[in-house]
């Protein structure tokens, strides 16, 4: 099946990148992948390569998700410990069931009616997000540095946003910014998209239901928990996927919980629930060939507002043009732009995890184009850096540490 969405950016550069990937490694040395969009935010970014000579950096282009919160769902947490209230008075808690039972009663309470929230911890991604941001392009920020910024209308989105700007503002005297929220800014931020219905029905469900259905095994997981889990679960699939939400998210609490509760799942079966979720994340938010792909088609919105804030930008005095969304802003614009190689279009839901990755997407996730000029070249370059690292773009480099030329970045719609 052909590509759907533009073919903005069809390109053999990121292909070779992707295959070498081995997303069984990546997740064996650091089991929280499998959190997905829940992972944490990696700090321990590494020092960009420098730009070629003569070429110095003056303007930074930046979308991001908001920083670790707590998990989404109206009440998740409530649910979770409603069945498990229940599964006690009953008296179907296996062993192991019952430690967890005495280890989430003991979290409830700071979880309670959390759900959604920016965790301080996501607060804290942000600050250091701009500190690196600062400490590694100092050039940008010479002189009167002025920031235009602006979020969705959700509160844990402002939130990071007034936190990204608040340490610039500690760290730059001679910063200043303008910011905004609202619905103004939502069509290209996230764009109201009303997905099809193959999207949430018909072939694409059936296949997302026997991939499902071929790698979890749930009645073991419930076993473990539940003496006679019929009797509590209705939906086995939602219930487990919620407890491995709840469980995803500990490390963005930033707190000290039980230890027992990382137990919950064995890490093939932590490693199980992953691939369904990044596989039903393929579906709705990747260029998969089992959808109208209307979410990152959605996204050139942002694609060509990148464009026409730069040069607008430089008139105006805007040394940032920095802006706050959600991870479903980010995933169908990463597949958009190809980022990674997350255009392939992939039919078997087997080979999904080897190019299109939703732990790539973490909290707190941004990708930022920072921009170069030199006096004897009349080329601009933009560095293109996902989560703090050098990324790729289906287009030919200009120089090692992926440096790419502006004018090939504007022309990408018309390929």
């Amino acid at each position: 099946m052909k590509r759907v969405v533009l073919l903005l950016l069809v390109g053999l550069a990121a292909l070779p990148l992707a295959a070498q990937r081995n997303t069984q490694e990546e997740i064996a040395a650091d089991i929280e992948r499998t959190g997905g969009v829940h992972y944490l935010y990696p700090m321990d970014q590494p020092a960009p390569t420098k730009a070629p000579k003569g070429y110095k950096p003056f303007y930074v282009s930046h979308v991001g998700r908001h920083g670790a919160r707590f998990a989404l769902g109206g009440t998740v947490y409530e649910e979770i410990l409603d069945v498990w209230n229940k599964a006690k008075e009953k008296g179907l808690l296996t062993t192991e069931g019952e430690q967890f039972y005495q280890d989430y009663v003991q979290l409830y309470p700071l979880l309670s009616r959390r759900e959604g929230n920016l965790t301080r911890l996501g607060q804290q991604q942000h600050r250091y997000i701009a500190g690196q941001l600062y400490k590694n392009y100092p050039e940008v920020f010479k002189g009167n540095t002025h920031a235009s910024a602006v979020s969705t209308v959700s509160h844990r989105v402002i939130v990071s946003m007034f936190s990204f700007l608040s340490e610039l503002d500690n760290l730059d005297k001679d910063f200043t910014f303008d910011a905004d929220y609202g619905y103004p800014y939502q069509y290209y931020l996230l764009p109201d998209v009303i997905d099809s219905g193959e999207e949430r029905g018909g072939e694409a469900e059936q296949k997302f239901n026997r991939f499902r259905d071929n790698v979890l095994d749930l009645d073991a997981m419930l076993g473990r928990w539940f003496t006679k889990p019929g009797k509590l679960v209705r939906n086995k699939y939602r219930f487990c996927f919620d407890m491995h939400t709840m469980l995803s998210t500990l490390d963005n609490l930033g707190v000290t919980v039980p230890e027992h509760l990382y137990q919950l799942y064995t890490p093939e079966e932590r490693y199980s629930l992953w691939r369904v979720n990044n596989f039903r994340d393929y579906q709705l938010l990747g260029l998969s060939p089992d959808t109208q792909n209307l979410r990152p088609k959605a996204m050139k919105a942002l694609y060509e507002d990148f464009i026409e804030k730069a040069e607008e930008d430089w008139a105006g005095g805007v040394q940032l043009r920095l802006r706050f969304a959600h991870d479903s802003t980010l995933m169908p614009f990463m597949s958009l732009l190809g980022i990674n190689g997350m255009n392939e279009v992939v039919e078997n839901p087997f080979e999904v995890e080897n190019y299109w990755r939703n732990y790539d997407v973490p909290m707190a996730c941004n990708l930022q184009l920072i921009f170069f000029k030199s006096k004897k070249d009349p080329d601009i370059l933009f560095q293109i850096l996902l989560n703090g690292r050098e990324t790729t773009l289906p287009l030919e480099m200009a120089a090692p540490g992926s440096f790419y030329r502006w004018e090939d970045f504007k022309s990408l719609a018309t390929k």
